[in-house]
């Protein structure tokens, strides 16, 4: 087996670096968010509403079958109250409109060429990480605060190559030769921190309107560790009362909108969405290999673009959206960024 590459120390000492001031200033805006709960809309109680959400990350709709290739999860949440209050009246930010999600994950990537019996050492390395995740999510007026902790394991465990190649004798697809080669067993924790806001610049609620939603998040752990900002905008007819949509490599999945009190309001709304985001990288178990076993592995790209861009549908029970996922080089010597697509279907009861 390759042996993982080193990175360069400087280069990480200034990663770290970043991460810690990226860490810093998000824990500035929660500061600035709780220096006056009073000036706050009060929160309003309403009934528990629960709702069950799937999420599809396919690069079939880009026509390609490589790197970042498939990533579903399911998610059950709730809002109101939960056996995670405790936690959330703790916190600084924990104020609000309340709702915990579980949830279950898939992920797999591959090299460029999966048809090789060995893989290239200098491509990306198959793998597979099959997770749950426990999320809180509190909104309060504009501001919303989320915290996963995800658990799992990465290598043959995960079940990626069965389901990798079951897939593809579904659809006739060529089968994948390379998984023997794929990352050792390993089990993950992770956490995710993501703070979102959101800005009605046009427009009025249920009408048109045009809103921007700036977005960081941090991610500590053996999977990813990572330190992310970036924003989104929306425009469209009766825009849902939430904080816009995520990807699997952040939250997944975030808290069902709010029904409008209005019994005059829209029964469906549509809308575009768009946005990019800007990824410094620390460490990838996809890239990087096992923590403590000798695996293939690349030399990644700390720095990491992304961009995507959607359209949204939703009525008074359910949400559908789509979007095209446009995700910069991740490793030096990739010959292209990546592409593709990702589904979300939402059901509210």
């Amino acid at each position: 087996m390759p042996q993982p590459v080193m990175q360069n120390g400087t280069a990480r000492r200034r990663l770290r670096l970043s991460l810690v001031a990226f860490g810093l200033a998000l824990s500035a805006l929660n500061a600035a968010d709780t220096t006056d709960n009073s000036a706050c809309t009060p929160v309003q109680a309403e009934p528990r509403q629960w709702s069950v959400s799937l999420r599809w990350e396919n690069d079939t709709f880009a026509g390609t079958d490589r790197f970042y290739t498939d990533g579903v999860s399911l998610s059950l949440a709730h809002t109101g109250s939960s056996w995670l209050d405790p936690l959330a009246d703790r916190l600084p930010w924990g104020l609000g409109r309340r709702t915990v999600s579980y949830e279950a994950e898939q992920i797999m990537v591959t090299p460029s060429d999966t048809t090789r019996p060995t893989p290239d050492p200098n491509d990306r390395p198959y793998a597979g990480i099959l997770s749950v995740g426990l999320s809180l999510h509190v909104e309060r007026d504009n501001h919303y605060n989320g915290l996963k902790f995800i658990t799992g394991v990465v290598g043959p465990w995960s079940l990626a190559d069965e389901t990798q190649k079951q897939v593809h004798r579904w659809v006739g697809s060529t089968q994948p030769q390379g998984w023997d080669y794929q990352l050792h067993n390993e089990p993950i924790i992770n956490l995710v921190y993501e703070h979102r806001r959101k800005y009605r610049l046009l427009g009025e609620p249920l009408r048109l309107a045009v809103e921007v939603l700036p977005v960081g998040n941090i991610m500590l752990g053996n999977v990813l560790t990572q330190g992310q900002i970036g924003g989104q905008f929306r425009f469209g007819f009766n825009i849902p009362d939430d904080f816009g949509t995520t990807l699997m490599r952040g939250m997944v999945h975030l808290p069902p909108p709010r029904q409008p009190t209005n019994t005059n309001a829209p029964k469906w709304g549509v809308y575009v969405f768009g946005g990019g985001s800007a990824n410094f990288v620390l460490r990838n178990i996809t890239l990087d290999g096992n923590s403590w076993k000798d695996s293939p592995s690349v030399d990644k790209e700390w720095f990491v673009p992304a961009a995507e861009v959607g359209i949204g549908i939703v009525t008074r029970r359910s949400t559908v959206a789509f979007a095209y996922v446009f995700w910069g080089k991740e490793f030096k010597g990739q010959p292209d960024y990546s592409e593709f697509g990702a589904f979300t279907l939402s059901y509210r009861f």
